[in-house]
C-alpha cells in the first residue's frame, strides 16, 4: 500500500492488495528466485506489507530492503519496528542487489526511463533481475490515477519499451486482474461525460466486512491463478487492468 493511502490503522487490507501479494509471491516462486537471489530491493515499498509476506518464504538470510521516499529520514515508522527482518531507507540502500522489485512504482515517476536506468545501473547486481508491475492502458488513465499521484498508464508494449531504453531484456511478461478491466473502463468513460463528484479513494480506504473480502478475495486469487498459468514469454499478454514483465540486464540476456 502507498503511504499516501495507508489510514491511521489498516483493520483489513483491500481483496486487489491481497490477491496482487499472493499472484508476484506465486509468481517469484514459480521462476525459482528465493533460493537464487540472496538481496532483495523493494523500491517504493509503501507500508512494506507486500515486503513482510514475500520475506516469510523466503530463505531465513535474507536480505530485504525496503526504499521508499516517504519514510521520514530520521527515523523508522512506527509501525515499521513491528516488522523484523526488513530495512528500511529514505534514499537508495547501499550496495548491489540479486533482485529488484518495482511493483506499481514507475507511473509514479516523471522520467520513467531515467528512474529505471539509474536503479539498474547503481543497485542491481551483474546477474540480478528487475520484476517491475504498472497500471495498463492510458486510455483508463482517470481522476482514481491523478489522486494517486499517476503521471501516466502503460500498454503492454510501452512499458517494454521503457524497459529495453533502460537497459533491460523482458524474459516474461504478462496481465493481471482482467475482468476488473471492463469496470475500471466503464469508470474512465464516464468520467469523460460526468466528472466525478466524489474524490475517489485508494486500497487504503477499504471498509468491506469480512465476507465481502473474502469472497472478493477468493475471486481475484483465482483469477490470478489463471493469469500466472497463463503467462508467456511468447505470446502478447492477455490484457488486464495491471501488466507485468520480469526482466535481466539486455547485456546478459545476450551473453
Amino acid at each position: 500500500m502507498d503511504l499516501i493511502e495507508r489510514p491511521g490503522s489498516v483493520v483489513r487490507r483491500h481483496p486487489w492488495e491481497v490477491a496482487r501479494a499472493r499472484f508476484f509471491i506465486s509468481l517469484i516462486q514459480r521462476l525459482g528466485l528465493p533460493g537464487l537471489t540472496e538481496g532483495w530491493l523493494d523500491v517504493g515499498a509503501g507500508d512494506a506489507w507486500f515486503a513482510q509476506e514475500l520475506l516469510a518464504e523466503l530463505p531465513r538470510s535474507t536480505r530485504l530492503a525496503c526504499w521508499d521516499t516517504h519514510y521520514v529520514a530520521t527515523e523508522i515508522p512506527g509501525w515499521a519496528r513491528e516488522l523484523p527482518g526488513l530495512e528500511f531507507s529514505s534514499t537508495r540502500p547501499p550496495g548491489v542487489f540479486g533482485g529488484i522489485l518495482m511493483l506499481d512504482v514507475i507511473e509514479h515517476v516523471e522520467d520513467d526511463v531515467g528512474f529505471v536506468r539509474d536503479v539498474v545501473d547503481g543497485s542491481l547486481a551483474a546477474d540480478g533481475w528487475v520484476l517491475v508491475s504498472v497500471p495498463a492502458y492510458q486510455s483508463l488513465f482517470s481522476s482514481h490515477d491523478r489522486v494517486l499521484k499517476h503521471f501516466r498508464r502503460y500498454s503492454p508494449g510501452a512499458i517494454r519499451t521503457v524497459l529495453e531504453s533502460a537497459g533491460l531484456a523482458v524474459n516474461a511478461r504478462g496481465g493481471l486482474f482482467h475482468s476488473l478491466l471492463p469496470v475500471r473502463g466503464a469508470q474512465a468513460l464516464r468520467e469523460r461525460y460526468r466528472p466525478p463528484t466524489v474524490v475517489p479513494t485508494g486500497i487504503g480506504a477499504w471498509q468491506g466486512g469480512e465476507r465481502l473480502t473474502r469472497a472478493l478475495t477468493m475471486a481475484l486469487d483465482a483469477e490470478a491463478r489463471a493469469s500466472l498459468a497463463m503467462a508467456t514469454r511468447s505470446l502478447p499478454p492477455l490484457p488486464g487492468l495491471t501488466t507485468w514483465a520480469f526482466c535481466r540486464r539486455a547485456s546478459q540476456a545476450g551473453s
